[in-house]
């Protein structure tokens, strides 16, 4: 498994989040096409992203939360394609076992494991990061046709 930070094939934007005055409400997202990242790739001489390899995908700077994640998949594989979002903390944190062959939308929701108290899983109410880091894209299957938004609501806290 390997773990790529560079953004060949794809606009991985900047650690700022577009804030003005009192609104520190943002949204963020990058979008993938996968053909494009794996041509980009192949030209630049450049490891291609196969199973279980992690793509640092939006960076997100110190002092900021992350209320929600979401993945839209706009355009379907076309074969056995899973993907999770997370960080380098957990790389399914936000979004476990998402089926990148199906063009629909997933989102972190709330979620609680029975237990004696019950817990929240992975980060389904969200995450503060105190040091900078990045939401990253894990991928179970190889990806190589697919096209997805991963996005983000992030509040400044800084």
């Amino acid at each position: 498994m390997a773990t790529y930070t560079e953004g060949t094939g794809f606009n991985k934007g900047t650690a700022a989040i577009p804030n003005n005055g009192l609104n520190k409400l943002s949204m963020i997202e990058v979008t993938l096409n996968w053909a494009t990242i794996a041509a980009d790739r192949a030209a630049a001489g450049q490891t291609a992203i196969g199973a279980n390899d992690i793509l640092e995908v939006m960076p997100i700077p110190a002092k900021t939360y992350v209320m929600q994640v979401g993945l839209d998949v706009t355009t379907a594989e076309g074969g056995t394609c899973t993907v999770d979002v997370g960080d380098a903390t957990d790389p399914d944190g936000f979004l476990d076992g998402v089926n990148a062959n199906t063009a629909a939308s997933y989102a972190t929701a709330l979620t609680l494991a029975e237990a004696s108290p019950n817990t929240v899983v992975g980060y389904s109410n969200g995450k503060y990061y105190a040091a900078a880091d990045t939401i990253d894209i894990k991928t179970v299957n190889a990806a190589d046709a697919a096209v997805m938004r991963l996005w983000a609501l992030v509040a400044d806290c800084s």
